[in-house]
Protein backbone atom coordinates (compact mmCIF):
# COMPACT_ATOMS: atom_id res chain seq x y z
CA UNK A 1 0.00 0.00 0.00
CA UNK A 2 2.95 2.61 0.93
CA UNK A 3 4.36 1.47 -2.36
CA UNK A 4 1.15 2.39 -4.47
CA UNK A 5 0.97 5.77 -2.66
CA UNK A 6 4.62 6.64 -3.21
CA UNK A 7 3.49 5.66 -7.09
CA UNK A 8 0.21 7.50 -6.76
CA UNK A 9 2.14 11.02 -5.95
CA UNK A 10 4.78 10.58 -8.28
CA UNK A 11 2.76 10.31 -10.56
CA UNK A 12 0.40 12.98 -9.47
CA UNK A 13 3.22 15.05 -9.51
CA UNK A 14 4.64 14.56 -12.69
CA UNK A 15 0.91 15.03 -14.35
CA UNK A 16 1.20 18.34 -12.61
CA UNK A 17 5.21 19.32 -13.93
CA UNK A 18 3.43 18.29 -17.74
CA UNK A 19 0.40 20.85 -17.13
CA UNK A 20 2.25 23.37 -16.10
CA UNK A 21 5.05 23.40 -18.62
CA UNK A 22 2.25 23.05 -20.92
CA UNK A 23 0.77 26.29 -19.57
CA UNK A 24 4.44 27.88 -19.70
CA UNK A 25 4.63 27.16 -23.16
CA UNK A 26 1.17 28.56 -24.06
CA UNK A 27 1.97 31.82 -22.25
CA UNK A 28 4.73 32.56 -24.42
CA UNK A 29 4.37 34.85 -26.77
CA UNK A 30 5.13 34.53 -30.09
CA UNK A 31 7.79 37.00 -31.62
CA UNK A 32 6.42 39.11 -34.25
CA UNK A 33 8.10 41.00 -36.82
CA UNK A 34 6.47 43.34 -38.31
CA UNK A 35 8.98 45.80 -40.27
CA UNK A 36 9.21 42.98 -43.31
CA UNK A 37 6.19 42.72 -44.49
CA UNK A 38 3.50 45.87 -45.43
CA UNK A 39 1.05 43.45 -44.94
CA UNK A 40 2.23 42.99 -41.21
CA UNK A 41 2.76 46.50 -40.71
CA UNK A 42 -0.92 46.78 -41.65
CA UNK A 43 -2.07 44.72 -38.93
CA UNK A 44 0.31 46.49 -36.35
CA UNK A 45 -0.94 49.92 -37.85
CA UNK A 46 -4.87 47.83 -36.90
CA UNK A 47 -3.51 46.93 -33.42
CA UNK A 48 -2.28 50.85 -32.85
CA UNK A 49 -6.15 51.49 -33.50
CA UNK A 50 -7.40 49.46 -30.82
CA UNK A 51 -4.93 50.58 -28.36
CA UNK A 52 -5.81 54.45 -29.14
CA UNK A 53 -8.99 52.87 -28.08
CA UNK A 54 -9.03 51.70 -24.83
CA UNK A 55 -6.32 54.77 -24.33
CA UNK A 56 -9.34 56.93 -25.13
CA UNK A 57 -11.31 55.41 -22.91
CA UNK A 58 -8.85 55.96 -19.74
CA UNK A 59 -8.54 59.52 -21.12
CA UNK A 60 -12.43 59.73 -20.85
CA UNK A 61 -12.12 58.78 -17.06
CA UNK A 62 -9.62 60.69 -15.73
CA UNK A 63 -10.54 64.42 -16.90
CA UNK A 64 -7.56 65.72 -14.49
CA UNK A 65 -4.67 63.86 -17.07
CA UNK A 66 -6.38 64.97 -20.17
CA UNK A 67 -4.31 67.85 -21.13
CA UNK A 68 -0.77 65.17 -20.94
CA UNK A 69 -2.73 62.17 -22.84
CA UNK A 70 -4.26 64.40 -25.49
CA UNK A 71 -0.63 65.77 -26.41
CA UNK A 72 0.10 61.75 -26.14
CA UNK A 73 -2.28 60.90 -28.67
CA UNK A 74 -1.64 63.80 -31.11
CA UNK A 75 1.41 63.19 -30.98
CA UNK A 76 1.05 59.59 -33.24
CA UNK A 77 -1.25 60.34 -35.69
CA UNK A 78 -4.31 62.26 -36.61
CA UNK A 79 -6.20 60.20 -38.41
CA UNK A 80 -7.95 56.49 -37.16
CA UNK A 81 -7.28 53.85 -40.52
CA UNK A 82 -10.46 52.22 -40.54
CA UNK A 83 -10.19 50.56 -43.60
CA UNK A 84 -7.24 48.22 -44.59
CA UNK A 85 -6.83 49.94 -47.66
CA UNK A 86 -6.09 53.03 -46.19
CA UNK A 87 -4.00 51.31 -43.71
CA UNK A 88 -1.98 49.85 -46.31
CA UNK A 89 -1.72 53.18 -47.66
CA UNK A 90 -0.53 54.63 -44.54
CA UNK A 91 2.53 51.81 -43.98
CA UNK A 92 3.19 51.91 -48.01
CA UNK A 93 4.81 55.31 -46.77
CA UNK A 94 7.83 54.62 -45.52
CA UNK A 95 8.14 57.32 -43.24
CA UNK A 96 5.03 56.24 -41.56
CA UNK A 97 5.82 52.77 -40.94
CA UNK A 98 9.38 53.34 -39.42
CA UNK A 99 7.09 56.46 -36.96
CA UNK A 100 4.84 53.62 -36.37
CA UNK A 101 7.37 50.77 -35.10
CA UNK A 102 8.88 53.23 -33.61
CA UNK A 103 6.02 54.29 -31.39
CA UNK A 104 4.84 51.33 -30.72
CA UNK A 105 8.35 50.39 -29.38
CA UNK A 106 9.96 53.36 -27.48
CA UNK A 107 6.29 55.23 -26.81
CA UNK A 108 3.81 53.11 -25.45
CA UNK A 109 5.75 51.41 -23.10
CA UNK A 110 6.63 54.71 -21.63
CA UNK A 111 3.47 55.61 -21.43
CA UNK A 112 2.10 52.57 -19.67
CA UNK A 113 5.16 52.94 -17.11
CA UNK A 114 3.52 56.77 -16.51
CA UNK A 115 -0.07 55.64 -15.97
CA UNK A 116 0.94 52.57 -13.90
CA UNK A 117 2.19 55.54 -11.41
CA UNK A 118 -1.34 57.38 -11.51
CA UNK A 119 -2.93 55.25 -8.86
CA UNK A 120 -5.15 52.41 -8.49
CA UNK A 121 -8.18 53.27 -11.40
CA UNK A 122 -9.26 50.44 -12.46
CA UNK A 123 -9.79 51.36 -16.45
CA UNK A 124 -8.33 49.83 -19.91
CA UNK A 125 -5.00 49.63 -18.97
CA UNK A 126 -4.92 45.85 -18.48
CA UNK A 127 -6.35 45.55 -22.22
CA UNK A 128 -3.30 48.26 -23.41
CA UNK A 129 -0.74 45.49 -21.45
CA UNK A 130 -2.22 42.86 -24.06
CA UNK A 131 -2.17 44.95 -26.97
CA UNK A 132 1.90 45.56 -25.39
CA UNK A 133 2.71 41.97 -25.77
CA UNK A 134 1.70 42.35 -29.66
CA UNK A 135 3.80 45.54 -29.98
CA UNK A 136 7.37 45.57 -31.98
CA UNK A 137 10.35 43.59 -29.84
CA UNK A 138 14.11 44.79 -30.42
CA UNK A 139 14.57 42.76 -33.06
CA UNK A 140 12.05 44.30 -35.21
CA UNK A 141 12.76 47.43 -33.95
CA UNK A 142 16.53 46.70 -35.22
CA UNK A 143 15.30 45.51 -38.41
CA UNK A 144 13.10 49.08 -38.96
CA UNK A 145 16.08 51.29 -38.09
CA UNK A 146 17.82 48.87 -40.75
CA UNK A 147 15.21 49.26 -43.72
CA UNK A 148 15.58 53.37 -42.99
CA UNK A 149 19.31 53.21 -43.35
CA UNK A 150 19.26 51.38 -46.46
CA UNK A 151 16.70 53.44 -47.76
CA UNK A 152 19.02 56.37 -47.34
CA UNK A 153 22.37 54.45 -48.21
CA UNK A 154 21.56 52.85 -51.12
CA UNK A 155 19.96 55.80 -52.80
CA UNK A 156 22.28 58.52 -51.85
CA UNK A 157 19.25 60.83 -50.24
CA UNK A 158 20.09 63.61 -48.01
CA UNK A 159 19.19 63.01 -44.78
CA UNK A 160 17.67 66.48 -44.41
CA UNK A 161 15.26 65.73 -47.04
CA UNK A 162 14.24 62.13 -46.05
CA UNK A 163 13.31 63.35 -42.89
CA UNK A 164 11.01 66.22 -44.79
CA UNK A 165 9.19 63.69 -46.61
CA UNK A 166 10.66 64.15 -49.69
CA UNK A 167 12.84 60.64 -50.70
CA UNK A 168 14.26 59.85 -54.15
CA UNK A 169 12.45 62.79 -56.23
CA UNK A 170 8.68 62.28 -54.24
CA UNK A 171 7.15 64.24 -51.85
CA UNK A 172 5.59 62.04 -49.12
CA UNK A 173 2.56 63.53 -46.87
CA UNK A 174 4.37 62.73 -43.69
CA UNK A 175 7.53 63.77 -41.46
CA UNK A 176 9.59 62.76 -39.39
CA UNK A 177 9.59 63.42 -35.23
CA UNK A 178 12.60 64.33 -33.42
CA UNK A 179 11.98 61.01 -32.07
CA UNK A 180 12.38 59.37 -34.79
CA UNK A 181 15.63 61.28 -36.33
CA UNK A 182 17.06 60.51 -33.17
CA UNK A 183 16.40 56.61 -33.24
CA UNK A 184 17.74 56.91 -36.45
CA UNK A 185 20.90 58.80 -35.15
CA UNK A 186 21.68 56.45 -32.02
CA UNK A 187 21.68 53.44 -34.93
CA UNK A 188 24.09 54.90 -37.06
CA UNK A 189 26.31 56.03 -33.89
CA UNK A 190 26.37 52.39 -32.88
CA UNK A 191 27.09 51.35 -36.15
CA UNK A 192 30.19 53.83 -36.27
CA UNK A 193 28.49 55.76 -39.00
CA UNK A 194 29.16 58.92 -37.22
CA UNK A 195 28.76 61.51 -39.91
CA UNK A 196 25.24 60.25 -40.64
CA UNK A 197 24.71 60.14 -37.41
CA UNK A 198 25.71 63.67 -36.64
CA UNK A 199 23.29 64.66 -39.45
CA UNK A 200 20.54 62.85 -38.02
CA UNK A 201 21.29 64.19 -34.42
CA UNK A 202 21.93 67.77 -35.80
CA UNK A 203 17.99 67.12 -37.60
CA UNK A 204 16.59 65.41 -34.82
CA UNK A 205 17.49 69.42 -33.00
CA UNK A 206 16.07 71.11 -35.87
CA UNK A 207 12.62 69.51 -35.45
CA UNK A 208 12.65 69.43 -31.98
CA UNK A 209 9.87 71.24 -30.49
CA UNK A 210 9.30 71.35 -26.46
CA UNK A 211 6.33 69.84 -25.78
CA UNK A 212 3.52 72.00 -24.06
CA UNK A 213 2.96 70.14 -20.91
CA UNK A 214 6.12 69.37 -18.96
CA UNK A 215 4.85 65.74 -17.75
CA UNK A 216 4.53 64.85 -21.91
CA UNK A 217 8.17 66.31 -22.35
CA UNK A 218 9.55 63.59 -19.49
CA UNK A 219 8.12 60.66 -21.28
CA UNK A 220 8.28 61.18 -24.79
CA UNK A 221 10.11 64.09 -25.77
CA UNK A 222 14.29 64.29 -26.62
CA UNK A 223 16.39 66.33 -24.50
CA UNK A 224 18.26 69.21 -26.63
CA UNK A 225 21.32 69.03 -24.70
CA UNK A 226 21.69 65.35 -25.08
CA UNK A 227 21.13 66.06 -28.81
CA UNK A 228 23.62 68.70 -29.19
CA UNK A 229 26.10 66.91 -26.48
CA UNK A 230 25.73 63.59 -29.31
CA UNK A 231 26.53 65.72 -32.32
CA UNK A 232 29.88 66.59 -31.12
CA UNK A 233 31.13 63.59 -29.85
CA UNK A 234 29.68 62.09 -33.71
CA UNK A 235 31.73 64.89 -35.36
CA UNK A 236 34.65 64.26 -33.08
CA UNK A 237 34.58 60.44 -33.22
CA UNK A 238 35.08 60.61 -36.97
CA UNK A 239 37.46 63.69 -36.87
CA UNK A 240 40.12 64.54 -34.25
CA UNK A 241 39.45 67.10 -31.03
CA UNK A 242 41.61 69.65 -33.92
CA UNK A 243 38.27 69.82 -35.37
CA UNK A 244 35.84 70.52 -32.46
CA UNK A 245 35.65 74.38 -33.41
CA UNK A 246 34.40 73.52 -36.66
CA UNK A 247 32.26 71.20 -35.07
CA UNK A 248 30.36 73.84 -33.09
CA UNK A 249 29.85 76.18 -35.87
CA UNK A 250 28.26 73.36 -38.08
CA UNK A 251 25.63 72.49 -34.98
CA UNK A 252 24.19 75.87 -35.90
CA UNK A 253 23.99 75.57 -39.53
CA UNK A 254 21.55 74.66 -41.02
CA UNK A 255 20.14 71.03 -41.51
CA UNK A 256 20.13 71.05 -45.10
CA UNK A 257 23.65 72.02 -45.37
CA UNK A 258 25.58 68.37 -45.84
CA UNK A 259 28.13 67.91 -43.07
CA UNK A 260 31.93 67.79 -44.43
CA UNK A 261 32.83 64.10 -44.57
CA UNK A 262 35.99 63.87 -42.69
CA UNK A 263 37.01 60.42 -43.68
CA UNK A 264 37.11 59.11 -47.60
CA UNK A 265 34.34 58.51 -48.89
CA UNK A 266 33.58 54.97 -50.45
CA UNK A 267 32.28 54.38 -53.87
CA UNK A 268 28.76 53.03 -54.51
CA UNK A 269 28.85 49.87 -54.96
CA UNK A 270 26.97 48.12 -58.72
CA UNK A 271 23.99 47.29 -56.59
CA UNK A 272 23.82 51.01 -55.30
CA UNK A 273 24.34 52.56 -58.87
CA UNK A 274 21.64 49.88 -60.08
CA UNK A 275 19.16 51.26 -57.61
CA UNK A 276 20.11 55.20 -58.12
CA UNK A 277 19.46 54.60 -61.95
CA UNK A 278 23.11 55.08 -62.98
CA UNK A 279 23.24 51.86 -65.28
CA UNK A 280 23.74 52.98 -69.46
CA UNK A 281 20.28 52.23 -71.17
CA UNK A 282 19.77 48.95 -71.70
CA UNK A 283 19.65 46.96 -75.27
CA UNK A 284 16.81 47.42 -77.37
CA UNK A 285 15.87 44.28 -78.28
CA UNK A 286 12.67 42.55 -79.82
CA UNK A 287 8.77 42.94 -78.07
CA UNK A 288 6.31 40.74 -80.06
CA UNK A 289 3.31 38.05 -79.21
CA UNK A 290 4.25 34.68 -78.32
CA UNK A 291 2.64 32.23 -80.08
CA UNK A 292 4.69 29.36 -81.27
CA UNK A 293 5.67 27.98 -77.45
CA UNK A 294 2.61 25.59 -77.08
CA UNK A 295 -0.68 25.51 -78.94
CA UNK A 296 -2.62 27.19 -76.81
CA UNK A 297 -0.42 30.41 -77.80
CA UNK A 298 -1.72 30.57 -81.17
CA UNK A 299 -5.34 31.20 -79.88
CA UNK A 300 -3.92 33.28 -76.98
CA UNK A 301 -0.67 34.59 -77.74
CA UNK A 302 1.45 36.94 -74.86
CA UNK A 303 3.24 39.98 -74.79
CA UNK A 304 6.80 38.76 -74.88
CA UNK A 305 9.63 41.57 -74.50
CA UNK A 306 13.37 40.41 -74.85
CA UNK A 307 15.40 42.17 -72.24
CA UNK A 308 18.60 40.28 -72.50
CA UNK A 309 20.19 37.66 -74.36
CA UNK A 310 23.06 37.22 -72.18
CA UNK A 311 21.95 35.96 -69.54
CA UNK A 312 18.27 34.98 -71.52
CA UNK A 313 15.77 36.93 -69.70
CA UNK A 314 12.19 38.27 -71.03
CA UNK A 315 9.40 40.23 -69.62
CA UNK A 316 6.03 39.27 -70.10
CA UNK A 317 3.05 41.43 -69.87
CA UNK A 318 -0.33 41.28 -68.76
CA UNK A 319 0.19 37.36 -67.67
CA UNK A 320 -1.45 37.67 -63.83
CA UNK A 321 -5.14 39.22 -63.74
CA UNK A 322 -6.48 41.63 -61.05
CA UNK A 323 -8.73 38.89 -60.05
CA UNK A 324 -5.91 36.05 -59.48
CA UNK A 325 -3.74 39.06 -57.57
CA UNK A 326 -6.60 39.83 -55.28
CA UNK A 327 -7.03 36.01 -54.40
CA UNK A 328 -2.86 35.68 -53.78
CA UNK A 329 -2.56 38.45 -51.69
CA UNK A 330 -5.57 37.79 -49.76
CA UNK A 331 -3.61 36.02 -46.68
CA UNK A 332 -3.04 37.33 -43.10
CA UNK A 333 -0.09 37.36 -41.35
CA UNK A 334 -0.57 34.18 -38.98
CA UNK A 335 -0.75 31.89 -43.09
CA UNK A 336 2.45 33.70 -43.88
CA UNK A 337 6.16 32.95 -42.24
CA UNK A 338 9.62 35.06 -41.62
CA UNK A 339 11.66 34.66 -45.07
CA UNK A 340 15.09 34.48 -44.40
CA UNK A 341 18.32 33.72 -46.34
CA UNK A 342 19.53 30.13 -46.75
CA UNK A 343 23.62 28.30 -46.69
CA UNK A 344 23.14 28.89 -50.40
CA UNK A 345 22.94 32.78 -50.30
CA UNK A 346 24.51 33.86 -47.43
CA UNK A 347 26.54 31.01 -45.75
CA UNK A 348 28.11 33.19 -42.80
CA UNK A 349 25.07 34.66 -41.57
CA UNK A 350 21.04 34.56 -41.34
CA UNK A 351 19.21 37.67 -42.91
CA UNK A 352 15.79 38.46 -42.65
CA UNK A 353 14.23 39.54 -45.62
CA UNK A 354 10.57 39.43 -46.10
CA UNK A 355 6.94 37.30 -45.04
CA UNK A 356 6.64 34.36 -47.46
CA UNK A 357 3.83 32.03 -47.66
CA UNK A 358 4.72 28.59 -50.05
CA UNK A 359 2.32 26.01 -51.53
CA UNK A 360 4.34 22.71 -52.05
CA UNK A 361 1.05 20.50 -53.04
CA UNK A 362 -1.06 20.64 -55.55
CA UNK A 363 -2.17 24.59 -54.67
CA UNK A 364 -5.45 24.31 -55.75
CA UNK A 365 -7.08 25.62 -59.11
CA UNK A 366 -5.80 28.75 -59.26
CA UNK A 367 -1.84 27.81 -58.43
CA UNK A 368 -2.14 24.87 -61.36
CA UNK A 369 -3.64 27.44 -63.45
CA UNK A 370 -0.66 29.80 -62.79
CA UNK A 371 1.99 26.87 -63.44
CA UNK A 372 0.04 26.06 -66.76
CA UNK A 373 0.61 29.55 -68.01
CA UNK A 374 4.06 29.58 -67.17
CA UNK A 375 4.27 26.55 -68.95
CA UNK A 376 2.70 27.91 -72.07
CA UNK A 377 5.71 30.52 -71.46
CA UNK A 378 8.39 28.44 -71.29
CA UNK A 379 7.44 25.01 -73.56
CA UNK A 380 8.65 23.58 -70.49
CA UNK A 381 7.51 20.55 -67.90
CA UNK A 382 5.96 22.37 -64.75
CA UNK A 383 5.58 18.50 -63.77
CA UNK A 384 2.51 17.67 -60.55
CA UNK A 385 3.00 20.29 -58.03
CA UNK A 386 3.17 23.75 -57.83
CA UNK A 387 5.03 24.83 -54.83
CA UNK A 388 4.73 28.89 -55.58
CA UNK A 389 5.93 31.28 -53.55
CA UNK A 390 4.15 33.87 -52.38
CA UNK A 391 6.31 37.15 -50.70
CA UNK A 392 5.71 40.48 -49.08
CA UNK A 393 8.19 43.00 -48.85
CA UNK A 394 8.36 45.27 -45.66
CA UNK A 395 9.95 48.48 -44.71
CA UNK A 396 12.98 49.44 -46.94
CA UNK A 397 12.44 45.69 -47.68
CA UNK A 398 15.61 44.35 -49.75
CA UNK A 399 17.45 41.12 -50.70
CA UNK A 400 21.17 41.49 -51.20
CA UNK A 401 22.60 39.73 -54.56
CA UNK A 402 21.98 36.60 -54.62
CA UNK A 403 21.98 33.47 -57.23
CA UNK A 404 18.62 31.33 -57.76
CA UNK A 405 21.12 28.73 -59.02
CA UNK A 406 23.38 26.94 -55.63
CA UNK A 407 25.88 24.76 -58.48
CA UNK A 408 26.19 21.24 -58.19
CA UNK A 409 29.79 21.49 -58.26
CA UNK A 410 29.77 23.14 -55.03
CA UNK A 411 26.86 21.19 -53.79
CA UNK A 412 26.72 17.85 -54.69
CA UNK A 413 23.76 16.79 -52.97
CA UNK A 414 21.98 18.34 -56.02
CA UNK A 415 22.65 15.68 -58.15
CA UNK A 416 20.11 13.86 -58.01
CA UNK A 417 17.54 16.14 -59.02
CA UNK A 418 19.69 18.92 -61.28
CA UNK A 419 20.34 22.45 -60.20
CA UNK A 420 17.53 25.05 -60.73
CA UNK A 421 17.33 25.56 -64.29
CA UNK A 422 15.14 28.94 -64.63
CA UNK A 423 13.32 31.38 -62.09
CA UNK A 424 9.59 33.37 -62.82
CA UNK A 425 9.35 36.42 -61.00
CA UNK A 426 5.80 37.56 -61.39
CA UNK A 427 4.67 41.12 -60.17
CA UNK A 428 1.49 41.42 -58.34
CA UNK A 429 1.56 45.40 -57.46
CA UNK A 430 2.89 48.11 -58.39
CA UNK A 431 5.99 49.82 -56.79
CA UNK A 432 6.18 53.41 -57.36
CA UNK A 433 9.10 54.17 -55.66
CA UNK A 434 12.11 51.19 -55.43
CA UNK A 435 11.98 47.79 -54.86
CA UNK A 436 13.96 47.25 -58.83
CA UNK A 437 15.10 43.68 -60.13
CA UNK A 438 19.04 44.37 -60.63
CA UNK A 439 21.48 42.44 -62.37
CA UNK A 440 24.52 43.83 -61.44
CA UNK A 441 26.75 41.49 -63.97
CA UNK A 442 24.59 42.56 -66.81
CA UNK A 443 23.74 45.98 -65.84
CA UNK A 444 19.97 45.35 -65.86
CA UNK A 445 17.21 46.58 -63.64
CA UNK A 446 14.16 46.17 -64.30
CA UNK A 447 10.83 48.31 -62.20
CA UNK A 448 8.07 46.18 -60.90
CA UNK A 449 4.96 46.45 -62.69
CA UNK A 450 1.57 44.81 -61.79
CA UNK A 451 0.28 41.94 -64.02
CA UNK A 452 3.69 41.34 -65.45
CA UNK A 453 6.40 38.45 -64.88
CA UNK A 454 9.83 37.75 -65.70
CA UNK A 455 11.85 34.51 -66.50
CA UNK A 456 14.82 33.72 -67.40
CA UNK A 457 17.61 30.94 -67.76
CA UNK A 458 20.39 30.43 -64.50
CA UNK A 459 21.84 27.91 -66.28
CA UNK A 460 24.09 27.66 -69.63
CA UNK A 461 22.82 25.09 -72.04
CA UNK A 462 25.57 23.24 -70.72
CA UNK A 463 24.53 23.01 -67.32
CA UNK A 464 26.97 25.25 -65.51
CA UNK A 465 26.16 28.40 -63.84
CA UNK A 466 25.22 31.75 -65.31
CA UNK A 467 27.21 34.39 -63.25
CA UNK A 468 24.80 37.46 -64.58
CA UNK A 469 22.07 35.90 -63.57
CA UNK A 470 22.96 36.96 -59.95
CA UNK A 471 20.43 39.25 -58.91
CA UNK A 472 19.25 41.81 -55.85
CA UNK A 473 15.86 43.59 -55.06
CA UNK A 474 16.85 47.20 -54.17
CA UNK A 475 14.95 48.72 -50.93
CA UNK A 476 11.13 49.15 -51.20
CA UNK A 477 10.63 53.27 -50.88
CA UNK A 478 6.81 53.64 -51.69
CA UNK A 479 3.85 50.70 -52.05
CA UNK A 480 3.98 47.33 -51.11
CA UNK A 481 5.80 44.97 -52.87
CA UNK A 482 4.33 41.37 -53.68
CA UNK A 483 5.99 38.93 -55.93
CA UNK A 484 5.33 35.38 -56.94
CA UNK A 485 8.14 33.08 -57.49
CA UNK A 486 8.63 29.54 -59.46
CA UNK A 487 11.74 27.55 -60.16
CA UNK A 488 12.37 24.58 -62.30
CA UNK A 489 14.93 21.91 -61.67
CA UNK A 490 17.24 21.33 -64.58
CA UNK A 491 17.92 17.70 -65.23
CA UNK A 492 13.38 17.52 -65.32
CA UNK A 493 13.79 19.40 -68.53
CA UNK A 494 16.48 17.80 -70.42
CA UNK A 495 14.16 17.06 -73.06
CA UNK A 496 12.12 19.95 -73.00
CA UNK A 497 14.49 23.25 -72.98
CA UNK A 498 15.16 24.41 -76.28
CA UNK A 499 19.59 24.90 -76.49
CA UNK A 500 19.64 29.09 -77.17
CA UNK A 501 22.73 30.10 -78.84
Amino acid sequence: RSFHYILLNWILLFLFTVCKAKKAENDVVQEVIYSNSIRALSELREIENSYMEHLNNYVSFLQQKIKTLRIFINSLTPNYLDHKVDRYKYVSNPLNSFGLLRRAHQDWPKLIAYLKDQGNIKVDIEEMNKLINRTPHANDMEEALMGMDRIEHFYDLKSSDMAQGLVAGQQLSSRMSASDCLALADYMYKRSEFRRAAEWYRIALSVFTKPKNNIAFKFYAPKRKELEKMFVISRLQEGSVENLTDCLKELSQDPNNSLVHLRPRKSPTMIEQGCQGKFPPGPQLVCRYNSTTTPFMRIAPLKEEEISRDPLIWLYHDVIYDSEIAQLTNVTREEMILGTTTNYTTPDRVNRLFHIKVTDDDGGKLDKTLVNRMADISGLDVGNTTTLARINYGLGGYFQEHSDYMDIKLYPELTEEGDRLMTFLFYMTDVPVGGTTIFPGAQLAIQPKKGSALFWYNLHNNGDPNLLTRHAVCPTIVGSRWVLVKSMLNYEQMFKKPCYK
